[in-house]
Formats: structure tokens, C-alpha cells, sequence
């Protein structure tokens, strides 16, 4: 027997299909920045990354952080964090409608209070065209906004037809010191770039690069390598930490609360 939470996770993937093929339709492949070996992304000064965390014992509520960073010297210039409201369930394929509405709401203050630090291009914790429909939360997010982006994942999201694996990849890093990036396919299309991090020659476990919006796969894979310190390209890095001290935060507020009652 179908349950009402059932039934309405199903209304839901039927009405976010459609959205979701409809907002696809306005995706733009377009490059809008240009790269150069001798010169790499002439006339970008600002980046955006956008990450957001979960607290412990609830559903409720996440954390978003996003923060503005100078390129090329990857100097912070802006962070803030909003702790937002979560009404949609987990649903696997539509996370984008789940999170983009705290994405949006932070992207908003930022238009409202510092203009001046909109980014040229924003550097996503999540996918871009490495999903099942092509349309991850980076695509979602660029299309919103009508600006260029980037998913970047730490984990590789399994789909059916994909070309390999994480354990197969990962074993290919290792093995290999001079691999830089390995193309993912997914039945016939190159949709991503599983990355070598760039945290020393011992650093094998690759991050999975894939374009958003406004952005080609080579603009997005070089565009991540010049960002990045660690694994993790700076500007998701930078945010993700930040997000996780508020969590820890609200966490401990959240436990005070109940020993209390």
C-alpha cells in the first residue's frame, strides 16, 4: 500500500521532472570566460563557491555559506552564512530543489548588501551534467542566477552506463602519478572529469569536476586547478569550513535546548 508521504514524493519527481527539463532547455554551453596557458582566465577577478551542511537531529534546518574569493590570489573578500529553513524532502536526482532555494536566498543578501562582489563564476559542491538528467544543483543554480558555473564533487555519483567506477579510478591515480584527469562517461557522454587534487604527489583519491552553466569542461577542469590549494578547490574548501563551525554551533545549541527541558 502507498503511503501519503509516498504518494507525495511521487508528485513531487513528476512536477520537478518537468522543471527540471525546462530550465535544462535554458542551459547554455556558451564559454563565457576564455583560458589561456600563458595567461589563465584574463579579466577574472572574482570567484564564488557555495557549500552547504546539515545539522545533527534535525531535517529542518541547513546551514549555507558562501564566500567571494579574489583571483588569482584566492584572497577571501567576503563570507557569510545563512541558516535556512528546509521544506523539501532527499529526494536522489533532485537535491537541486532541496538546497537551491538556500543558495538563492544567500546569493540575494549578497546582491542586496555588497553589489560590488557579485562573482564572475561560482564553484558548486555538488554536480553539474554528471546527473542522471544532465542537470545537477551547479546547472540548476547558473540557470537561476544566468551565470557561469561549475560542480565540483568530492564523492562520484554512480549512474547506470557510466564508464567507471570510484574504485576503479582511484586505483588509476595511484598507479599512475602522471594522471591528471579521466573523462566519465555516462552512455556515450563525456559528462565529467574525475581530477587529480593537487595536495602533493601522495594525494591520489580524485574530485569529479563537471560544468554547470556558461562553462565548457576544459574552462571548468583548469578553472578548479588554478583554484586549488588542497583537494578541495578554495572557494568550496573556504565555504565548507565555515558552514561546519556554524553547524557544530547550532548543534550545541540545539543539545542545550533539550537538556534544558
Amino acid at each position: 500500500m502507498t503511503t501519503s508521504s509516498s504518494k507525495l514524493n511521487s508528485n513531487s519527481t513528476v512536477l520537478w521532472t518537468q522543471t527540471q527539463a525546462e530550465l535544462l532547455a535554458r542551459r547554455d554551453p556558451t564559454d563565457r570566460l576564455s583560458f589561456t596557458p600563458t595567461a589563465p582566465f584574463p579579466g577574472l577577478t572574482l570567484i564564488g563557491g557555495v557549500d552547504i551542511s546539515y545539522p545533527r537531529n534535525t531535517t529542518s534546518t541547513a546551514i549555507v555559506a558562501l564566500t567571494i574569493l579574489s583571483y588569482p590570489s584566492l584572497t577571501q573578500l567576503y563570507l557569510q552564512t545563512h541558516q535556512i529553513p528546509i521544506t523539501e524532502p532527499y529526494i536522489s536526482g533532485f537535491l537541486a530543489f532541496r538546497e537551491s532555494p538556500a543558495y538563492l536566498a544567500a546569493f540575494a543578501s549578497l546582491r542586496t548588501n555588497n553589489p560590488e562582489l557579485w562573482p564572475q563564476v561560482v564553484l558548486v559542491d555538488g554536480n553539474g551534467t554528471l546527473h542522471p538528467r544532465r542537470f545537477g544543483s551547479a546547472c540548476h543554480l547558473g540557470v537561476e542566477l544566468d551565470i557561469p558555473t561549475i560542480g565540483v564533487a568530492k564523492n562520484l555519483l554512480y549512474m547506470e552506463g557510466m564508464t567507471v567506477d570510484a574504485k576503479e579510478l582511484k586505483h588509476m591515480f595511484k598507479e599512475d602519478k602522471t594522471l591528471g584527469g579521466v573523462g566519465i562517461g555516462v552512455n556515450g557522454d563525456v559528462c565529467a572529469m574525475a581530477v587529480r587534487p593537487t595536495a602533493g604527489e601522495g594525494a591520489t583519491n580524485p574530485i569529479f569536476v563537471s560544468p554547470g552553466h556558461r562553462v565548457s569542461m576544459q574552462t571548468a577542469v583548469e578553472l578548479v586547478r588554478c583554484c586549488s590549494r588542497y583537494r578541495v578547490p578554495e572557494p568550496i574548501r573556504v565555504a565548507d569550513l565555515h558552514s561546519r563551525v556554524v553547524v557544530r554551533q547550532l548543534e550545541e545549541e540545539l543539545e542545550a535546548s533539550v537538556s534544558a527541558k
